[in-house]
């Protein structure tokens, strides 16, 4: 007879966060930043509040969590784009990465900038949320020198330009679906690119 495998306690506390976490996903991105509650959290995660606070320390926590996570991913993901491609041709790649990453979950890009406007107001969490600009910034950077173009700008300056030009670009779609897109877009990767 197999003897089943308990979970320790730490597997137990990370496999509760996990669930956290996809239901605080979830339901941010159904409610937006401001209309979701961390009770709501709860209920799909299936815990009680008491669960949620034991690992987070509200929203912001929870939300920020989300944001790191998504960050390192990003930067793990546009480093295996450029990592067979230099120059120009690699810069090129990685931009419209960058594009169709930004077009294909628009709800993630309005929720951080709702994120982004209410933490501004609140100078602990604005310099949490600076925190987490700043590696998206820096990790941006890195996969920009490996690529070795950045249109004769610093890496971290181009990576800036991205940056701005992604959260601008998050606010067009919000008011017309098909804003900088098509031929635009390519215009201003090309630009960039040179």
């Amino acid at each position: 007879m197999a003897v089943a495998s308990r979970m320790t306690r730490a597997e137990r506390t990370e496999r509760n966060r996990e669930r956290v976490l996809a239901a605080a996903r979830e339901v941010f991105l159904a409610r937006g930043y401001h209309g979701a509650t961390v009770e709501q959290i709860a209920e799909a995660a299936g815990f009680s509040t008491g669960v949620v606070y034991s690992q987070f320390g509200g929203k912001a926590d929870l939300f920020l969590s989300l944001l790191e996570a998504r960050i390192e991913q990003r930067i793990r993901d546009n480093a295996a784009v450029v990592a067979s491609i230099d120059g120009r041709d690699g810069l090129v790649r990685l931009l419209e990465h960058t594009a169709q990453e930004t077009f294909a979950e628009p709800e993630w890009g309005l929720l951080v900038l709702e994120f982004r406007v209410h933490a501004a107001r609140d100078p602990e969490l604005n310099a949490r949320y600076a925190r987490a600009h700043a590696r998206t910034v820096s990790g941006l950077a890195d996969v920009l020198a490996r690529a070795g173009a950045t249109g004769g700008l610093a890496p971290e300056e181009l990576a800036e330009v991205i940056a701005a030009i992604s959260s601008g670009s998050q606010l067009e779609l919000a008011a017309e679906r098909d804003a900088f897109t098509g031929p635009l877009l390519h215009k201003v990767i090309e630009r960039l690119a040179t």
